[in-house]
């Protein structure tokens, strides 16, 4: 399935108990839209987003650091929200196209050239968080 949206690519294989094991390897990271999300196997899924917020957080802490965070214009917000379908849906739609308008400003940036460049992280969050027991 990855393979399918140029992910990975085939790097060899090898003869196993009489079948054919491929072996791949990352292409790009995966920038799913919501429909192509949605077909991922639900342990895929899970496992993609392990990896991304595992690196996220890697790359936090080595900005913590070296001072990064000290930064007077970081944007940094934690927002526990109550939220139904309908509202859950269009909170996504939002982050979806703020995403792609992020995207739009770092093209519009390298089309700038790389004098004064530095690099940026930008990580958005929208879950359902775990029940609570009361």
């Amino acid at each position: 399935m990855l393979r399918d949206y140029d992910c990975v690519e085939l790097v060899r294989t090898e003869p196993r108990r009489g079948a054919l094991q491929h072996f791949y390897k990352a292409t790009a990271r995966p920038n799913l839209d919501e429909g192509q999300w949605r077909t991922l196997p639900s342990g895929l899924r899970g496992e993609l987003a392990g990896e991304t917020i595992g690196e996220l957080v890697n790359d936090l802490a080595a900005a913590a650091d070296s001072g990064a965070l000290e930064d007077p214009e970081i944007v940094l917000t934690r927002t526990p929200l109550e939220l139904d379908e309908k509202a859950w849906k269009k909170l996504n739609k939002l982050l979806a196209k703020t995403h792609e308008q992020a995207l739009a400003i770092a093209a519009e940036s390298a089309a700038r050239g790389t004098d004064g460049v530095f690099a940026t992280e930008l990580g958005v969050l929208h879950f359902k968080r775990a029940a609570t027991q009361d």
